[in-house]
């Protein structure tokens, strides 16, 4: 592996053990909003743990879309194994759900209620999560974790 490689290599390592915690921490307000929805009456509880789904959701996407994939893609393109093809057949179905979560935000961040379509919508949204978590984890496995046996030899 070549020190340009290598280096990169562990810029993206450091990089995605932050984006995977602040993962977590998007499932776990997911959680509390299920939960409080499900348990709690009180509105206002809601409201604010909407607000903070929908600020982390952001962030979480955001950093995705204009840090993550980028540095994943050029981490790939510096091994220049051909890995970065599995960039180009997932991205667009990322992309989709990206659409999805942004509207999901656009529609809960100012803590208004929406008693009629909350469920549906916090369900949906789960959804398509888990659908992203799993093309984002495919897309970690291909475009970086496969070079982990390159660093290593």
């Amino acid at each position: 592996m070549s020190s340009t490689s290598q280096k990169k290599y562990s810029a993206v390592e450091d990089l995605l053990t932050r984006w995977l915690r602040e993962r977590r921490e998007l499932l776990t307000r997911y959680t509390q909003v299920v939960v409080t929805m499900d348990r709690d009456s009180d509105s206002s509880r809601l409201s604010e743990l909407q607000k903070g789904l929908c600020d982390i959701l952001v962030d979480y996407v955001s950093a995705g879309h204009f840090e993550v994939f980028h540095e994943l893609i050029a981490e790939a393109e510096s091994f220049g194994d051909g890995s970065t093809a599995l960039a180009a057949e997932l991205m667009p179905d990322i992309g989709d759900t990206t659409e999805v979560i942004l509207a999901y935000e656009e529609k809960y961040a100012s803590g208004e209620a929406f008693p009629t379509t909350q469920a549906r919508d916090i369900s949906a949204l789960g959804e398509v999560l888990e659908s992203r978590f799993v093309m984002e984890d495919q897309l970690i496995a291909g475009l970086h974790y496969s070079h982990r046996q390159v660093d290593r030899a």
